[in-house]
């Protein structure tokens, strides 16, 4: 026996189960729908589309159901357009490649640092003594090379400033032909000869020059010095590929791409600097340094001190010379422009002549002979930022260009979903 109450009950029931719902609504039905037609013995392939009054959802309408469910959960799947978005960005501009990826040194913790950088810097060491290992077969022809600037200046004082004149020995030659032949000498026709020799010898010998040194080892260590000096050239590259390595993890996998490049770079650009300072400041320096030299006092160097005077002045201009390199990288970290560089010019002059005066001894004119270079290199670092760093107005354009085309693709792909959807 049935009441009006259960009557109405029912009649709501039958009007709920007989009112087709659409899975894309509500993906949750899919299970009910497939449990549905298994207790009800009945499966897709009836093809009524009807079975004790419960919906039948058919492949397509399960295919569908499961791509706005995976749209809508964010799964594997992606919103779709994304990937063709992003890989036409990734290709139009590779430099942004895994952009938001972290630097493999991002979990490193501070012993995890310091431990990388013991093991970078016992390569590089290992890698010094190597070179020094390796040189020190030649360390004498360097030692000769290395004093040879200051050998030079010796020289040309003396031909400007000769201990005896030409006439002198034109003059003596002739008293002492004529002294020897009244004593009885028979070889008179080589007495020109002889003067001649003379004059060479003497001239020689006021022109070469010397250096003291006054503790006994002091010239074995000179010629250790300049072959560890020389072996730390020699190997520059490969303790610049440590330094770089060093840095590397905690740069973007697109960035870390530079290190080799750089490594290869800042060893030529550091031997360039302490060859233009061998060639071009060397001379000029030591000349103007001897020219004090008179009558009254006498310029004798001390070994060690000219040699640790020539090795700071080598090292100085080596890592001046890395200053391109140096705006390089950090143009391509897009932290400096090329427009920012040109504003900061005067304060970059007023450096460059307070980094001369900590580098260079305690003289006005080897500072300007560093200031000069240093100030033209930093002009250089102005264009190399033009060219390579990130936040010029021709790349910022170009990434603002990729940036408003992946977006129209997603906007393309997200208006088509709706579509498809109605």
């Amino acid at each position: 026996m049935t009441s009006d109450k259960d009557d109405v009950k029912v009649t709501e029931e039958e009007a709920v189960a007989g009112t087709p719902i659409d899975p894309a609504e509500d993906p949750s039905l899919m299970d009910a729908g497939a449990d549905a037609s298994a207790e009800s013995g009945e499966g897709p392939e009836d093809g009524d589309g009807a079975g004790d009054g419960a919906p039948v959802i058919s492949d397509e309408a399960l295919e569908e159901a499961g791509k706005a469910l995976a749209g809508a959960g964010g799964g594997d799947a992606g919103t779709p357009g994304d990937g063709d978005s992003t890989a036409s960005e990734d290709d139009e501009d590779g430099e942004d490649d895994e952009e938001g990826e972290d630097g493999e040194g991002a979990q490193m913790s501070l012993l995890d640092h310091l431990g990388e950088l013991r093991v970078r810097l016992t390569r590089a060491f290992i890698a010094i003594g190597v070179g020094m290992v390796a040189c020190y077969s030649f360390a004498e022809q360097m030692f000769d090379i290395l004093m040879k600037p200051m050998v030079d200046v010796f020289q040309a004082q003396a031909a400007k400033n000769p201990l005896l004149t030409p006439e002198f020995y034109q003059d003596f030659g002739v008293v002492l032909k004529k002294v020897l032949v009244n004593n009885g000498f028979q070889h008179s026709e080589q007495m020109q000869v002889f003067m001649d020799a003379l004059q060479k010898s003497l001239m020689l010998v006021a022109r070469e020059g010397h250096f003291q040194y006054t503790y006994p080892a002091e010239a074995f260590f000179a010629h250790i010095k300049i072959s560890i000096v020389a072996g730390l050239f020699l190997v520059s590259p490969y303790v610049f590929a440590q330094i770089w390595g060093f840095i590397a993890p905690g740069l973007y996998a697109h960035e870390r791409k530079w290190m080799v490049p750089m490594a290869l770079f800042s060893g030529a650009f550091f031997t360039g600097g302490a060859l233009f300072g061998y060639f071009q400041v060397f001379p000029y320096a030591f000349d103007f340094f001897a020219g004090f030299s008179n009558e009254g006092i006498q310029f004798v160097p001390k070994l060690n001190e000219y040699l640790s005077f020539c090795l700071k002045l080598l090292f100085a201009f080596g890592l001046v010379f890395e200053l391109p390199l140096f705006i390089f990288f950090l143009a391509r970290l897009g932290m400096v422009s090329s427009t920012g560089l040109r504003k900061k010019r005067k304060y970059a002059i007023l450096c460059a002549f307070v980094l001369s005066a900590v580098l260079t001894p305690p003289d006005p004119f080897t500072q300007c002979l560093m200031a000069g270079p240093l100030i033209v290199l930093y002009e250089v670092g102005i264009w190399v930022a033009f060219f390579f760093g990130k936040k010029e107005k021709r790349h910022l354009k170009k990434q603002a260009e990729a940036e408003a085309k992946a977006q129209a693709d997603l906007d393309k792909a997200a208006a088509g979903d709706g579509e498809e959807k109605e």
